[in-house]
């Protein structure tokens, strides 16, 4: 054999063998961004700079700002969607506690954040994961009950309830965990006694005693959005902790969604202790570039874009990559819950339509 084509047989076999070491084992978690869209993730984490904070009572608002990244082109949001009567949402045939069907009638894309409240049909549900619907598609989405004592509607289709579960709720949607889901919205239903024959979590929006305490927070802070033009998120702390944070690469998704976003912190800091001491915008920084840091682990979505579980030494939480940029992160303190098993949810399921 020539010299010349023996040399290129090595480096093809060469190349192969180094493939194959490369390739993920089965089962085995992705620990390096990929190339293209993930890459997006750590653009978007190196531009973060955080301002000084906005605080009332016990809540503290940090901004965060990220100049010259991608924006996505998403259009809409759940609500525009469904105050346009451009999305409908209605429960499987049969309902699934943790799944129902979307029908977009919308020619841009639309934006379902993980953690947004679903009212009627069967039973509540918050949406599972942040989530893209391409246009007029129909897509069977991941969802988890918040009003676990009712299994029974006049309706199959929900409605928007316009509100956002609060950070323990969402944290414990994070794991695919439906018991921790309940037991947090039992608690918080207890802490601030705004109780529910259902158990639905709604009971904290239509209880005039929690609304009452929201205003003044509401009052405060509600223009943050709006007096930062240039803010692509905020980092949230109640009592001295981190509760959550929520970034985004749009600006204009950033300020249409901070009603909800706001409420859902205000919720969570209601009745919380008020401590002197609370962290400042380096400590809200290191805090931050845990997602340089964090283990990605691609998550399978229905939608369109590539969905990211971050899991790092002090954060937990995930990213929804579309359209070459960071549609959205959101980031907890890391926790540890234990799954609930499937066969003892659908245990639970059973016994509601029995009732």
């Amino acid at each position: 054999m020539p010299r010349h084509s023996a040399l290129l047989t090595l480096a093809i076999l060469a190349a192969l063998a180094a493939g194959a070491a490369a390739a993920p084992k089965p089962g085995e978690k992705a620990t390096a961004p990929p190339s293209g869209c993930g890459d997006a993730i750590a653009d978007y984490a190196d531009r973060l700079q955080v301002g000084p904070p906005r605080r009332h009572e016990n809540l503290v608002l940090f901004p965060v700002f990220a100049e010259e990244v991608v924006v996505p082109d998403v259009a809409l949001t759940f609500e525009e969607a469904m105050q346009e009567g451009l999305l409908e949402v209605c429960e499987l045939k049969p309902a699934r506690v943790n799944q129902v069907r979307l029908r977009s009638r919308a020619k841009e894309a639309i934006f379902l954040m993980g953690g947004e409240m679903l009212g009627g049909a069967k039973q509540d549900r918050i949406v599972g994961d942040d989530l893209i619907v391409p246009p007029g598609a129909e897509l069977v989405i991941p969802v988890f009950c918040v009003e676990r004592g009712r299994w029974v509607g006049k309706s199959e289709s929900f409605r928007s309830f316009g509100t956002l579960a609060g950070s323990e709720v969402r944290k414990a949607r994070q794991r695919a965990d439906q018991a921790a889901v309940w037991e947090n919205v039992a608690a918080e239903q207890a802490r601030l006694n705004a109780p529910s024959a259902t158990g639905a979590l709604r009971s904290l929006q239509e209880s005039e005693d929690v609304q009452e305490k929201v205003r003044p927070y509401a009052r405060s802070l509600s223009d943050f959005a709006e007096d930062l033009p240039k803010a692509r998120g905020v980092v949230a702390c109640v009592g001295g902790e981190i509760i959550a944070a929520d970034l985004f690469a749009s600006r204009s998704l950033f300020q249409k969604l901070w009603p909800k976003l706001l409420e859902a912190y205000v919720v969570d800091a209601i009745g919380r202790p008020k401590r002197d001491r609370t962290p400042d915008a380096v400590e809200i920084k290191r805090w931050l570039e845990g997602v340089k840091r964090a283990e990605r682990t691609p998550k399978d979505t229905p939608g369109d874009g590539r969905l990211y579980e971050l899991r790092g030494e002090r954060i937990m939480g995930s990213a929804l990559v579309y359209d070459g940029g960071v549609v959205h992160i959101e980031l907890f303190t890391r926790h540890d819950v234990r799954p609930l098993p499937f066969n003892l949810l659908e245990f639970r399921r059973e016994r509601l339509e029995q009732r």
